[in-house]
């Protein structure tokens, strides 16, 4: 798979730079303080992701946040993604950083409402989807579509990411490129269905209202460095939330959605159903 840009890695090591600082209790203030920085404008823009981070200055402030030793190396690699020198890629920025986020998750937990979530779509519906995009031109949808069925191959390829996807029974129904695509489509995510590391639940119409009506989210844990984000998708842009109380409450909604869902039989029953309904 095509590596994100060093930008997307850069945002990456800001934000988790800034969640150790505030672990460890220490204000910006404090923090360019001790470095003999000017102000603490340095230290926003190294959170913001807005600047490069020479290597000796990271090591410095993960000595400083008493980073643990089982976090250094993975750190050190996501600055040496960041250093790295390359030209620059055709995805928003804010999509390159998702996916380094959910590139090094060890486990992502999904709510969609109405489409599939990028990971389990098919290559003609992420096209009909993708050809319908604001932000996208038409000569890229091709690129997009490639990237997008690169980044699925870590369900099949790695059993111990675990991916938990939770829908909304509309997403079984709307006809993305038409029947034969949705068809496809529900065919493909079947198959998925029977991976060790992969868990579909449906929330039928008949369920009313729930915690997280109207707000599809995902949910991505790292486990080293141990942080858990959560994500929302506009047409323009995304939100990255990486701190509680926010990502207490997705991950309460999520498990809430879980246990107002059919289990995961009843779920591949009613998706095996829709099935034979496009036959």
């Amino acid at each position: 798979m095509p590596s994100p840009r060093p930008t997307a890695h850069r945002v990456v090591v800001g934000i988790l730079l800034r969640n150790f600082r505030e672990r460890a209790g220490l204000t910006p203030t404090q923090v360019a303080g001790r470095f003999g920085w000017y102000g603490v404008g340095k230290v926003s823009k190294i959170e913001a992701g807005s600047v490069h981070i020479p290597e000796k200055e990271l090591e410095q402030l993960l000595e400083l946040y008493g980073v643990a030793a089982a976090d250094l190396d993975k750190m050190r690699e996501f600055g040496a993604e960041a250093r790295k020198r390359t030209a620059a890629g055709r995805s928003p920025s804010w999509s390159e950083t998702y996916e380094v986020l959910e590139s090094r998750a060890a486990e992502i937990k999904a709510y969609q409402e109405s489409i599939m979530h990028g990971l389990v779509q098919t290559e003609d519906y992420a096209r009909s989807l993708l050809s319908m995009s604001l932000t996208t031109s038409p000569a890229e949808v091709g690129h997009a579509v490639r990237v997008r069925l690169l980044r699925q191959q870590s369900l099949t390829s790695d059993a111990s990411r675990n991916f938990w996807f939770v829908a909304a029974e509309p997403v079984l129904h709307r006809l993305v490129g038409g029947s034969s695509v949705l068809r496809g489509q529900l065919e493909r995510l079947r198959e998925l269905t029977d991976l060790p590391n992969v868990t579909f639940q449906v929330i039928p119409l008949d369920r009313r209202e729930h915690v997280a009506l109207g707000t599809p989210f995902t949910l991505l844990r790292l486990a080293i460095p141990s942080f858990t984000f959560a994500y929302l998708e506009g047409l323009t842009d995304a939100y990255h939330l990486d701190r509680p109380p926010a990502t207490d409450i997705y991950s309460l909604a999520f498990d809430r959605l879980r246990a107002v869902a059919l289990d995961e039989r009843g779920s591949v029953k009613l998706l095996e159903r829709r099935i034979r309904e496009l036959n």
